[in-house]
């Protein structure tokens, strides 16, 4: 779960907001990149065929529902898109 996600999850389990904000500053920002990445990657086949914008909105939405910020979603997106061989262009959300 991205940062965001896990803040949620922790609220709703009833965590103290010291404790789960504590724990949440622990999570280094790269690792959470990584693992936008990781899901990204198991995803991008499944998306091959489609139009690039679409693979894009596919990927980058699948990456928001687990609580990525759009920011980190969008460029981890056309990243791994562009290495897939396709150019993500400028794809901006709406």
């Amino acid at each position: 779960l991205a940062r965001r996600a896990l803040a949620q999850e922790l609220r709703q389990r009833g965590v103290d907001d010291e404790v789960a904000r504590a724990a949440l500053d622990r999570i280094d920002p790269e690792h959470e990149v990584d693992l936008a990445r990781s899901l990204v990657r198991q995803k991008l086949r499944s998306t091959r065929g489609l139009e690039r914008q679409a693979r894009v909105r596919r990927l980058a939405a699948m990456l928001a529902r687990r609580g990525y910020p759009p920011g980190i979603a969008i460029r981890v997106v056309r990243e791994e898109i562009a290495t897939d061989g396709e150019d993500a262009g400028d794809f901006v959300l709406d």
